[in-house]
């Protein structure tokens, strides 16, 4: 059996772009870009693979301090 290839969609709230492009000002002549919120201005989708755990699967452990003398 096949495998599917899973591809990272374009973000849906930049089109792809990584940017968000607005108006400002009192009379609205001044374009200001900033990055995309959503996908961090990397202009992709979640991952299908799942994000929380960035593929590992596993959470980090955190040291601890050892008990005793």
């Amino acid at each position: 059996m096949g495998k599917k290839n899973k591809q990272r969609q374009p973000c849906e709230f930049c089109g792809g772009s990584g940017q968000l492009s607005f108006f400002r000002g009192a009379s609205r002549f001044l374009l200001s870009v900033e990055e995309c919120s959503a996908c961090n201005g990397t202009g992709l989708g979640p991952d299908p693979a799942g994000a929380e755990t960035a593929g590992s699967g596993r959470k980090k452990k955190r040291g601890g301090k050892k008990k005793g003398g």
